[in-house]
């Protein structure tokens, strides 16, 4: 009798992993390489609505890499604007929850993993750069049950060491930081403790985000005063230290040219990324510092009607443009022209070194710009249940 269970529970086994697959790893090309795409109306002067693109995507030349799968098979997938067909398909079976993908450059995405498995794919042809699985944390156990009173998010950024890319990487209460070419990594720092209620513990770190050269992490434990680090991002060295009311990480962004910019005070400061120093300070700002359009020599902020652009290396005013009546424009630019919305259904095209406004469209619903790429930017309607977004350019 115990045989012939074992034998049905075998069998049974055997069926089930026929049907839902083995646990494992796959990249599927599905439709071949994406196709150029150059749409009648791209690069012209006036806004044209080119297309569609699935709504959780974002934009690499021409694919747009989407989110897929349920709770067995999850990964992304590589969609051509082209014809709307799935490129590649990257998944694993039976893995830990997909956290979000990251955008490491205009040609690379990183996936990971709650487990610790991390993925970079070259988006244009679905081919697996390298893969790592990452060590252990100290809170490893707690980020695994997905408790909500367990510090269980993660947190990734990009960092720059040279001319190449440095993936950074906070989880289970440990900092890696991940050379971009190989997947190995540079070097790591665990959180520290901090006490927790009924004896429990919990990460010494709050956040961590990749500024340029520097790593900048926030340290310190409730009712203490925490301040934030700055750790070179090419071997790990301490650089310099501010309090957390002086600098907020999660607040700064990478200028490039060896600055940062973070808002702090209703004010916007940009740093040395070597020690720290300010350069110089401007007003109005606020803390939507992802919100910023970072290009070429300049830093675009959008504040209350209207939009600012400063010169990055001395903080000057490039140009300044009113385009609302009331409330903050969307803003997204990448050095040649930025968008803005100028009323929740109208949007803007202007000349990014000057302000010059080229060309203006009105569309039927609220619109909400997402992500740009090249000369393309991709646009949501507000509106729950409208499916894609569209392209425009």
């Amino acid at each position: 009798m115990r045989l012939l269970h074992g034998g049905a529970v075998a069998l049974v086994s055997v069926v089930l992993l026929v049907l839902i697959g083995w646990p494992n790893q796959t990249v599927t090309t599905v439709a071949g390489t994406a196709e150029p795409w150059d749409p009648l109306g791209r690069g012209t002067p006036a806004i044209d609505v080119l297309g569609s693109s699935p709504w959780y995507g974002e934009l690499y030349g021409d694919v747009t890499v989407v989110p897929r799968g349920n709770h067995s098979r999850q990964g992304v997938s590589g969609v051509r604007l082209a014809d709307g067909a799935e490129s590649w398909v990257y998944e694993r079976r039976w893995a830990d929850d997909m956290l979000e993908p990251i955008r490491v450059d205009d040609r690379h995405v990183a996936v990971p993993w709650r487990d610790g498995h991390v993925t970079l794919i070259d988006v244009p042809t679905g081919d697996i750069v390298w893969q790592t699985d990452l060590p252990d944390g100290p809170f490893a156990p707690e980020n695994r049950t997905l408790d909500e009173e367990w510090p269980t998010a993660w947190e990734l950024s990009v960092a720059r060491h040279g001319s190449t890319s440095a993936l950074v990487v906070l989880h289970d209460g440990r900092v890696d930081v991940l050379d971009t070419r190989s997947g190995a990594i540079r070097w790591s720092r665990h959180s520290g403790t901090c006490p927790g209620a009924h004896g429990t513990e919990y990460p010494g770190v709050g956040s961590v985000k990749g500024a340029g050269t520097a790593v900048l992490i926030s340290r310190g434990c409730e009712g203490t005063t925490g301040y934030v680090v700055a750790l070179s991002t090419e071997d790990g060295r301490p650089l310099w230290r501010f309090t957390e009311r002086e600098l907020n990480p999660l607040s700064s962004r990478d200028l490039g040219e060896g600055r940062f910019v973070s808002a702090a005070d209703g004010g916007l400061v940009v740093r040395r990324t070597v020690d720290g120093k300010i350069l110089w300070r401007a007003r109005p700002a606020d803390h939507y510092v992802e919100d910023y359009g970072v290009s070429v020599g300049l830093l675009t902020v959008p504040h209350e009607s209207g939009i600012t652009a400063y010169r990055v290396a001395d903080g000057s005013v490039a140009w300044r443009r009113d385009v609302r009546d009331g409330g903050r424009p969307d803003v997204l630019t990448n050095g040649l022209v930025t968008y803005a919305t100028s009323t929740p259904r109208t949007l803007l095209k202007l000349d990014a070194r000057t302000g010059r406004v080229i060309d203006r469209h009105r569309f039927d619903k609220d619109i909400e710009l997402k992500s740009m790429d090249d000369d393309l930017v991709a646009i949501g309607f507000q509106e729950v249940g409208t499916g894609d977004d569209q392209l425009i350019g």
